[in-house]
């Protein structure tokens, strides 16, 4: 009798042991989980010299100066054409529903306008009430401004350029759904009189919001206008030198990227880190920045510089990039939770060959999308 109780009392330990093991490991390991994305057609576009196709350049029989990604909102795509200086909004048929700038060819009466005179395309952007923000060069010249640093590690899989580096100064035009010229923003708002010179990123968040991450006196800046244009708030490297200093133990380090939540409660911030003498990596940083008490909270530690900071998610949620070089034609979104704890991965699998596929971007409602030239067309892929 004494025998079965002693048994009893281990099997009881063993099974308490198990429970917890596995309890263990469903937390633990659920963030090795990948999550397999594929991209199906969501609309395609094709390239010509017709006006109601996208007007590109052919260079030893490769389209050149083709967006590399689209702005989407309400089933439509609003296309840059570099060529022609116009916003092309086509639906997902890839038929021409208006245009946005100044067209002078022959049919344009048939078409749609909205008359405003457009420099140098940019980015574009566009908002949930269907306002369009454009960014556009105000001069034709080619005035250098200060050139973003190239760093390889900064750098996302698939990236692909055709544009000078030198940044022309811009300003962001706000054209309503009605296709009026509302305002004129500039680095310093509306009103304002310094333009932009080299902007990084464009979004739109919650209640007519506009991000922008640009540079401004040398260093990359993230600002925030309001409804109205103004300038509501701004962040950059010097609002976090203590806590990074703190950490750089002698080290050099650089701001690699500033990205917001959508509704403008906080931002995070990733900086690289290197070797001050043989500019070795040796790590990447995340901050958490509450715009309300300025508070800064380190979240995320990252050791391999093919991993970068991506998306901030509507759910608090944040993605991290990360090239998966061995395999070629996939790469991971690693998901993180608002505390940096690492929770699940997404793979997207790219059909080859892998140079057809352009740059990879996320919309305000958090939906992945990729742009691909093939025959004749530029695709844009929805990943699921």
């Amino acid at each position: 009798m004494l025998q079965f109780s002693k048994n009893k009392k281990k099997n009881r330990y063993f099974l308490s042991f198990l429970s917890i093991s596995v309890l263990f490991c469903a937390f633990d390991c659920s963030k090795f989980r990948v999550d397999d994305y594929n991209p199906y057609l969501y609309g395609r576009i094709k390239l010509g010299k017709d006006l109601k196709e996208l007007q590109v350049n052919i260079v030893n029989r490769v389209p050149t100066n083709i967006p590399n990604q689209i702005a989407i909102a309400s089933g439509l795509m609003y296309v840059p054409d570099f060529e022609q200086s116009l916003i092309k909004v086509f639906n997902t048929e890839g038929e021409l529903k208006f245009l946005i700038g100044n067209a002078k060819e022959k049919g344009v009466e048939k078409l749609r306008i909205h008359n405003v005179k457009l420099g140098r395309i940019g980015l574009v952007a566009v908002s949930s009430s269907e306002d369009v923000f454009i960014q556009s060069r105000i001069s034709k010249e080619d005035v250098k401004q200060d050139k973003a640093p190239e760093n390889i590690f900064t750098k996302k899989s698939g990236e692909f350029r055709t544009d000078a580096e030198e940044a022309l100064p811009s300003v962001i035009l706000k054209i309503n759904d009605s296709g009026k010229l509302v305002q004129t923003i500039y680095s310093d708002g509306v009103g304002g009189s310094v333009p932009f010179g080299y902007v990084e990123r464009m979004e739109t968040g919650k209640n007519d919001l506009l991000f922008v991450f640009h540079r401004s006196n040398g260093e990359m800046r993230l600002s925030v206008f309001d409804e109205n244009g103004k300038v509501k708030r701004k962040l950059d490297s010097s609002d976090f030198k203590d806590m990074v200093h703190s950490a750089s133990d002698g080290s050099t380090w650089y701001i690699d990227t500033i990205l917001s939540h959508s509704e403008g409660d906080y931002a995070l911030a990733s900086f690289s880190f290197y070797e001050a003498k043989s500019g070795r990596f040796k790590g990447r940083k995340i901050y958490r920045y509450d715009w309300e008490t300025k508070r800064i909270l380190p979240i995320k530690d990252i050791q391999d510089p093919s991993e970068t900071l991506y998306w901030v998610l509507n759910d608090d949620n944040f993605f991290v990039w990360e090239t998966e070089a061995e395999e070629g034609n996939s790469v991971r979104l690693q998901v993180h939770d608002d505390d940096g704890n690492h929770v699940n991965n997404i793979r997207l699998n790219y059909p080859p060959p892998r140079g057809l596929w352009r740059e990879t971007w996320m919309d305000a409602n958090d939906e992945i999308y990729s742009v691909r030239i093939r025959s004749g067309f530029l695709e844009i892929h929805k990943w699921k």
